[in-house]
């Protein structure tokens, strides 16, 4: 028989496979089937921003009660098959994506799906306890009882074997127990379809087994269970009801894991005996046995359904893996405790708000967990205090005892420009190296409707202040009475609120960038970016000793603002003659002084004034970067 012959050959009655039915412990309103047709996805690459096709009109159906694999070759598009089907990517996709035969509604699959991405993204200074009652407080609504909620979260951590680690830090868990606590955080809602990203990668072959041995538990209690795997052993890859083959962007299989080697032998491609069926499909994917536009046209796209899995076959899989102790996950498990609350299935259905908690209950929920993350991250804490003390005491010592004195009235400027410096770059480096960090939880966390970015915001704003205060209250307080500054209730308060506010707006450009650059990008190209604002900033070179073009600079940069805020505590509102310890002091009089500098005609508050409108616009910048991030980056 040719080769053109073995293609066009029916499929034989003895092996044929009728459609799926789903059996599962889900109630059939809430098992999900989830297809797609003529999928096409395109991005734009290089300077030319030419287009690049990635997926060319596939097909394809994900069912209920089935553990199902996509598979390829790197580049083949099975990273954004599945970041499309879990509405991740948006932007440059065309074709249907429906659930249950109908076309998707966005927002509802949203709140009935879940996405665990390959890098298990997770706080690590929390504790397993910690993270499950965060999640399950902002999972689920207030209809739920406290006590449910705890009574949810133990059955399953115990389910997934986590409960001997309840009180171990998410940091300090091994690999395993990372991807079980991924998965176990997104239980909480009992999402009826789930996503998974190479859930494998960088673990060992006894904790693959375990980890796709409980996606297969979960895939038979009703769950569509989707998941990217790259190269798995043959005992992994029988574990899979359902596979997805993808070559150059086009489906070249369909259908049931047990089928594939008959399918490909009956296309000419026999797989070698003792050889690993998956080995070998990459090679015939990788086109090593030839092209397989053939294989594509025979399982038209996507679109062929003659090798799905018998329904006789999936009531009799003989797979024996159980979970600890025997136990399955909620909220249909038959050995879950009797108790009227925990049959109730949790109800799905469109929020208000998106969201199932309010506004203000995600603010206290998420500024008490920041809080509790920066109390746990005593290093960074520790750190940043013990270095504004120190630096403190050397900049007092450095500049003791000089600032009552005419005659070193020029280096008390100094003094009080480093100041300046030195809370800007602090406040600056810190979020550039802590708040990229955070970003891919937030995306996780977001992507998978736990809050609002506007309550997260404000909870990670409102959570840091008092740290900035802090740091800043130690620094000040130190070197300001070394320094012998003026001994005055007021001018300490205003010199605090000018050095507050200098952290506060450095910390929302360190953020802005942080966003923008990341961290390495961020802590070269920063301190560039900051340069303009301390050369226009009155300290080198007077605004009126500067030519007539710069000065719309002088105006746009707020180290200037904050040194004539400084110069305003310290030497304006009607301060006295100051003494002079030498023969001749030129300065004696603080007027004269700022009249040299060009600030005698400055205002203390249109200076905060200012300080503050700019940290202001800088937050709701800040808000529209992340948004766009989150939004555009995928």
């Amino acid at each position: 028989m040719s080769s053109v012959e073995r293609l066009k050959a029916p499929r034989p009655a003895d092996l044929r496979l009728e459609p799926c039915v789903p059996t599962s412990d889900l109630s059939s309103d809430r098992a999900i089937t989830l297809s797609f047709r003529d999928l096409s996805y395109s991005v734009k690459k290089g300077i030319r921003r030419e287009s690049r096709n990635i997926l060319h009109s596939v097909s394809g159906e994900f069912q209920s009660g089935e553990l199902a694999a996509i598979m390829g070759p790197s580049g083949a598009g099975k990273s954004s098959l599945m970041n499309i089907l879990a509405g991740y990517t948006t932007r440059g996709v065309t074709g249907a994506v429906c659930t249950n035969g109908e076309l998707r509604d966005p927002q509802l699959f949203r709140q009935q799906s879940c996405y665990i991405m390959q890098d298990d993204q997770l706080q690590p200074f929390l504790t397993v306890q910690e993270a499950m009652n965060i999640a399950a407080n902002l999972k689920l609504g207030s209809q739920y009882t406290q006590k449910f909620k705890a009574e949810r979260i133990a059955i399953i951590l115990r389910a997934l074997g986590l409960s001997e680690a309840v009180r171990t830090r998410t940091g300090r868990l091994s690999g395993g127990q990372r991807k079980r606590l991924a998965i176990a955080l997104e239980l909480v809602s009992n999402p009826p379809v789930m996503f998974f990203d190479e859930p494998t990668s960088g673990l060992d072959s006894s904790t693959t087994k375990q980890c796709v041995s409980l996606l297969k538990l979960l895939a038979q209690e009703g769950r569509t269970i989707v998941c990217t795997i790259h190269q798995p052993s043959a005992t992994l890859f029988e574990m899979f009801d359902h596979l997805y083959a993808l070559s150059e962007g086009q489906c070249v299989y369909q259908g049931s894991v047990k089928g594939l080697v008959p399918f490909l032998g009956e296309r000419g491609l026999p797989c070698p005996p003792y050889h690993n069926p998956a080995d070998f499909l990459l090679e015939v994917l990788i086109g090593e046995h030839g092209d397989t536009q053939g294989l594509v046209t025979v399982m038209e796209n996507g679109k062929c359904q003659d090798w799905r899995r018998r329904p006789t076959d999936r009531a009799s899989l003989p797979f024996t893996v159980s979970m600890a102790n025997g136990l399955r996950t909620p909220v249909f498990s038959p050995k879950m405790p009797p108790t009227p609350q925990l049959e109730r299935p949790l109800p799905l259905r469109r929020f208000t708000s998106q969201y199932p908690t309010t506004f203000l209950t995600q603010f206290a929920i998420l500024i008490k967990r920041t809080f509790l993350i920066n109390l746990r991250d005593s290093f960074l804490i520790k750190s940043r205090l013990s270095m504004h003390l120190v630096i403190g005491l050397v900049i007092g010592m450095l500049y003791y005892n000089i600032g009552n004195d005419a005659a070193y009235v020029k280096d008390n400027f100094g003094f009080l420009y480093f100041c300046i410096m030195f809370l800007q770059f602090t406040a600056f480096s810190s979020k550039i190296l802590t708040f990229p960090l955070e970003l891919p939880i937030l995306i996780r966390e977001y992507f998978n409707r736990w809050y609002s970015l506007k309550s997260y915001y404000l909870a990670l704003t409102v959570a840091d202040a008092p740290v900035q205060l802090l740091c800043t209250l130690c620094y000040v307080l130190v070197s300001y009475f070394l320094t012998s500054q003026p001994r005055e209730l007021y001018r300490l308060t205003l010199f605090l609120v000018v050095c507050l506010l200098v952290g506060l707006v450095s910390q929302s450009i360190g953020m802005l960038i942080g966003i923008s650059m990341g961290i390495q990008n961020g802590m070269v190209f920063g301190p560039l970016a900051i340069l303009p604002f301390l050369i226009f900033s009155g300290f080198f070179v007077a605004m009126k000793d500067a030519p007539w073009y710069f000065e719309w600079l002088f105006h746009a940069s707020y180290l200037k603002y904050s040194l004539e805020g400084t110069m305003q505590a310290m030497y304006s509102y009607g301060r006295g003659k100051l003494p002079c310890s030498a023969d001749y002091c030129h300065y004696t009089l603080p007027l004269k002084f700022l009249e040299e500098l060009d600030m005698h005609h400055a205002a203390f508050w249109v200076d905060v004034v200012v300080l503050v409108s700019l940290d202001i616009v800088l937050k709701l910048i800040i808000y529209l970067a992340l948004l766009y991030k989150l939004r555009h980056s995928r």
